[in-house]
């Protein structure tokens, strides 16, 4: 079996915010056999991105960020991480922005692990991973409708958090997991 392909042949724009864009596109199906064209309908959330940043400290210490998540209802541990501003924002400048904004600290080096998509199957939202280390301070600099506190946790502690489903973001965990392999060399 193949896999298909699909194009957009007709879009309605549903709304347009300042975070993200919605659509519902009717889309050309391609079974990638060679049979007939078909055609559905996807409802598709348009996202800028963002970046996650797993930031370690010259001890070993995993600096997370404790925040309400008002779509969950939740106070939920996670990396600090943010939207890219606008459409063509340089990924690494996003990191090392909202790593200063967010925890107050400035890497001295910043490397790139990667990314992930949110949710594919109806968000284009694309969430670039860095690890942070080499710290120094900066100055946190919220958001004015931002709120949040600082904790550190080791890797061991993170792992098990992740565990205990007291962690339960899934840059988060994706962050992390791709961090695994460098943190031990701290």
């Amino acid at each position: 079996m193949s896999i298909s392909t699909e194009t957009c042949i007709e879009r309605k724009e549903i709304m347009k915010g300042h975070v993200l864009h919605v659509t519902v596109d009717k889309v050309s199906i391609d079974d990638g056999q060679g049979g007939a064209q078909t055609t559905s309908t996807r409802e598709v959330v348009w996202h800028n991105g963002a970046c996650a940043i797993v930031p370690v400290t010259d001890d070993g210490k995993i600096i997370l960020v404790r925040q309400y998540r008002y779509a969950a209802a939740l106070a939920m541990l996670e990396v600090p991480a943010g939207k890219i501003e606008h459409d063509g924002e340089s990924p690494d400048l996003c990191a090392a922005r909202e790593l200063e904004e967010e925890t107050g600290f400035k890497a001295g080096d910043m490397k790139f692990l990667g990314f992930v998509y949110t949710s594919p199957g109806f968000c284009n939202e694309r969430i670039y991973l860095y690890l942070a280390t080499n710290l120094q301070k900066g100055e946190q600099h919220l958001d004015e409708d931002e709120f949040m506190n600082l904790e550190y946790y080791t890797p061991e502690e993170v792992e098990d958090l992740i565990d205990s489903n007291e962690i339960v973001d899934a840059k988060t965990i994706a962050n992390f997991h791709k961090a695994m392999k460098y943190l031990a060399k701290h």
